[in-house]
């Protein structure tokens, strides 16, 4: 895009001109939409009180033109346009675009006979009238004017330190004051300014000097017509008698001699208050070799019929701008000018967009500059169509400043005396080129150009900076070009090939690196843009090679030559994920890479980024010459590198659980196999989870907060090209339960000479499914009895005969249940009898049966024989059976047992 444009003048910088983001027109896509919607009437910038354009729907043209073709009045306006006008007190209506009868047949094919000026108090509150405006459906388009920016800042005449210039030897022509203007040709001599940095002027006027057919329009403040440098280069209407008050040659203006005053609508041209449009006039076509003064670049060389002329086109008067641009845009192209110089814009922000009217008279200029009323070059203009150019404005701001951010017109940016911006040049995408706009902080560093005698006390010529000085370097360059080369059948678009394609041999984003692609393609050079061409292009580039990453690809090739221009001005890369071909290739934008400065063979590189891992490009590299002449097309196939995604390691592989105020950790290990940055996110149920990562690690935590249920926390680890990887850990909140015993664990009788016993604990004791639990069990006696837990399984096995208790604990860390039970380990299994106990007895005598026998007759004899007791029992499991032998003397007796599986006999002693 573009930006548009504002001076600067003296030391002081000079901050003019401007524009924010466009918000009525799609400048890019060339919408005709309206400068205001009819449903979007916010202000983006404050207007000229008291005053709109209009432009009409062609009917209500059709109507207006019966009543009167010329002029108009509110009395007799249609009666749907009249109740608008009288809603809002309009005071005034006339045509925007004076009427020129030699044109008016294009100037109604383009809709210019449409716009209208509405005036009204200028107490009244100009967005609710802009807004009633807009309502009415037969205006196709309501905007606010906006005043054109002037600076403040007068000329300076003297530097900080004495003048150093070359000799007269080193000047082409006789003009005492070309050795201040570096501008043209700078030797290097004053502090920190660079030799060649300048528009390579001396060059160029070895071809030409500029001749009298080519008419530059200086749309700004007026030219000192009585300038001692200046009066020989200005334009006369020849058809108009000064002063007679009478519109002689019937273009619509009276006594418009010199050009036309926009401001004061008269004939008679004035001064802005610095004489911003002198100063810019000088630079375009000061006179050249008179012996007087400076040179303008396109100033001729002093034979009579050199020189192009300068036609002043006044939107500024005194210390206003009268925001008449437009106007006097379309006056130039109606008489004669083919080049159409703005040193102006908005004060910043601006109006956000170019205003319609102002666009529509670009567009006109640009079409109809040089023609007659069907488009056709007319037979004494040196071109066909116009150009317009712009200076980019000295906000020292990045943004879209209008009218010079239009893409039709180009964009200049202003030069120090050492290649880089001018400290206050604005900047963007949409600059075109850089040309010298001065700088106060190098010595004699400013544009040094004619000023009016009459504003500085007799001084004709002082330094200014701005980008308001390095347009007319341009405009001056074109006019240079249609004087050599114009003629019928050239062209404005051959033009702005060559102002566009004709560089210095630096490389403007290497001097300017925190600006790349912000400040223009490059430095303008005035000889080059003269060059013969002789449509060889150039050569193809066939070493592209590619150092591949990730997602980005460093493309590598040497510069080429060409055969005619030495090397191309610029490259086109065309680069895509699908195969290129000589017959698509151009189907896709390519990236642009400024070539100037570069020699033949140097590498140029461009790096190309947001690409797809592990995918195939197709990329080719396209020279091309300051002609639009292209290399041949090669292909070439290159690969990004195959990206990894991240590593989880260490997931827990159960799920968690957790309940009450217990606190659960784990820890993750997060990795990438490619040494990539990598993140992670959480999804899924985050409530009660949280991670603290260290290096590598990811440490969790996890609280029963989210109500009870089972869930998934989903751990995301994505690297810092994208790919990513992700598990699921589940998890479950529950209610707490401790653990308890619901089914004792009997008495056991066990054989020393049998396997260990296996009990399943899970039979006997109760705990929540899930919950991790400790079960553990102890002997009181290993001699006896051994007892060990794996897993849930209790295994109890005899050692040797006796008694002794197992104790079997459960625990789930907060709570523990527990059980005993006694074990009676017997020699042999089999035996009807396993023990009798204690030897010697005193009160009870216990015998320890075989729990296969039910019931069994117990008879106990004297050593004489003598039954001494006799009782019948009823065996009960492994609990033994107790004898009462109280009553029985102390003495030595015979114990026999009699049951279904045998008799049993022993002797025991009572104590």
């Amino acid at each position: 895009m573009k930006k548009h444009l504002f001076y600067a003048l003296g030391f002081a910088s000079l901050l003019l001109g401007g524009c924010s983001q466009d918000r009525f027109i799609d400048l890019e896509a060339g919408s005709p939409t309206s400068a205001i919607s009819k449903s979007d009437n916010s202000s983006l910038g404050k207007g000229i009180p008291g005053i709109a354009y209009i432009k009409v729907q062609d009917a209500l043209r059709e109507e207006i033109r019966k009543i009167s073709p010329n002029t108009i009045s509110l009395n007799s306006v249609p009666s749907s346009m009249a109740a608008t006008l009288k809603s809002i007190k309009a005071q005034n209506i006339e045509r925007l675009f004076t009427p020129d009868p030699r044109f008016e047949k294009r100037m109604h094919r383009e809709g210019l006979d449409r716009w209208f000026i509405i005036n009204f108090d200028e107490q009244q509150n100009l967005e609710q009238t802009i807004t009633t405006l807009a309502t009415n459906p037969q205006f196709e388009i309501v905007e606010k004017v906006y005043a054109q920016a002037i600076p403040t800042q007068k000329a300076t005449f003297s530097a900080f330190t004495p003048v150093v210039t070359r000799s007269d030897n080193d000047m082409p022509f006789d003009d005492p004051e070309l050795k201040k203007q570096w501008h043209y040709k700078n030797f290097g001599i004053t502090p920190r300014s660079v030799e060649g940095a300048d528009i390579n002027l001396f060059e160029a006027w070895q071809q030409t000097t500029g001749t009298r057919n080519v008419i530059v329009s200086v749309v700004d403040g007026g030219i000192d017509s009585g300038h001692e440098d200046l009066k020989d280069n200005l334009w006369i209407n020849k058809g108009e008698i000064p002063g007679n008050g009478i519109d002689d040659d019937g273009n619509g203006f009276v006594d418009d001699v010199y050009g036309y005053n926009f401001v004061s609508d008269k004939g008679e041209v004035t001064l802005d208050d610095v004489g911003h449009g002198t100063h810019v006039a000088g630079t375009i076509a000061a006179r050249n070799n008179n012996g007087i003064g400076v040179c303008g670049v396109a100033g001729g060389d002093g034979n009579p019929n050199s020189g192009a002329l300068l036609m002043s086109c006044q939107i500024f008067e005194g210390a206003g701008g009268s925001g008449q641009g437009a106007r006097a845009t379309v006056y130039g192209a109606n008489n004669g000018a083919v080049i159409s110089q703005n040193s102006w814009g908005y004060d910043y922000p601006g109006p956000g967009s170019i205003p319609a009217s102002i666009r529509e008279a670009i567009d006109y200029f640009i079409k109809y500059a040089g023609c007659d009323n069907d488009g056709k070059q007319l037979p004494n203009s040196p071109m066909k169509g116009g150009v317009v150019i712009y200076a980019a404005g000295n906000d020292d701001k990045d943004y879209l400043s209008y009218p010079s951010a239009y893409p039709p017109v180009i964009s200049v940016s202003a030069m120090a005396p050492n290649w880089e911006k001018a400290w206050y040049t604005n900047r963007g995408d949409w600059v075109d080129i850089m040309a010298p706009g001065g700088d106060e902080f190098f010595t004699n560093g400013m544009i040094y150009s004619t000023v009016p005698a009459s504003l500085y006390d007799g001084e004709m010529y002082g330094y200014m900076q701005g980008t308001s000085m390095a347009c007319p370097h341009v405009s001056g360059i074109a006019a240079l070009i249609v004087s050599k080369l114009g003629g019928p059948g050239f062209t404005n678009e051959e033009l702005k090939i060559r102002l566009l394609g004709s560089l210095r041999p630096e490389n403007i984003d290497a001097h300017n690196p925190a600006y790349a692609g912000r400040l223009g393609i490059g430095y303008i050079d005035a000889a080059l843009t003269l060059a013969e061409n002789q449509n060889k292009k150039p050569e193809t580039v066939s070493t592209l090679k590619a150092e591949a990453e990730y997602t980005s690809m460093t493309l590598k090739w040497v510069a080429v030559k060409d055969e005619d221009d030495g090397t191309p001005v610029r490259y086109l890369l065309y680069f895509s994920d699908k195969p290129l071909t000589a017959s698509n290739y151009k189907d896709i934008t390519p990236y642009t890479i400024n070539a100037q400065g570069y020699k033949v063979g140097e590498e140029i590189t461009h790096k190309v980024s947001n690409l797809k891992e592990n995918t195939t490009y197709y990329a080719t590299a396209i020279a091309v010459d300051r002609w639009g002449l292209e290399s041949d097309f090669m292909s070439n196939e290159f690969q990004t590198r195959k990206n990894d995604p991240p590593v989880i390691e260490d997931v827990p592989q159960n799920a968690i659980r957790v309940s009450g105020a217990e606190i659960q950790n784990f820890t993750v290990k997060i990795s990438d196999p490619n040494g990539h940055k990598i993140s992670y996110a959480l999804k899924g149920e985050n409530r009660g989870v949280s991670a603290i990562r260290t290096d590598d690690n990811l440490k969790f935590t996890l609280r029963a907060v989210a109500p009870v249920g089972k869930y998934d926390i989903e751990l995301v680890v994505t690297d810092e090209l994208g790919a990513s990887t992700s598990v699921k850990i589940p998890f479950e909140v529950y209610v707490y339960e401790s653990p308890f015993l619901s089914n004792s664990i009997p008495n056991m009788l066990i054989g020393k000479d049998e396997a260990a016993r296996e009990i399943d604990l899970t039979q006997h004791f109760t705990y929540q499914s899930g919950n991790k639990v400790t079960i553990s069990a102890s002997s009181s006696d290993n001699s006896i009895v051994t007892a060990t837990v794996n897993a849930s399984t209790l295994s109890v096995k005899g050692n040797k005969p006796g008694q002794a208790s197992v104790n079997v604990s459960v625990s789930d860390g907060n709570e523990t249940a527990q059980t005993k039970f006694q074990v009676s380990v017997v020699a042999n299994i089999g035996d009807i009898v396993y023990q009798i106990y204690p030897m010697p007895a005193t009160t009870v005598l216990n015998v320890l049966v075989n729990p296969e026998i039910k019931k069994a007759e117990f008879t106990i004899r004297s050593i004489f024989g003598e039954k001494v007791f006799s009782k019948s029992y009823t065996v009960n499991g492994t609990d033994p059976v107790k004898l009462n032998i109280q009553k029985l003397s102390a003495g030595t007796y015979t114990l026999v047992m009699e049951s279904n599986k045998g008799s049993y006999k022993k002797t025991f002693v009572k104590q």
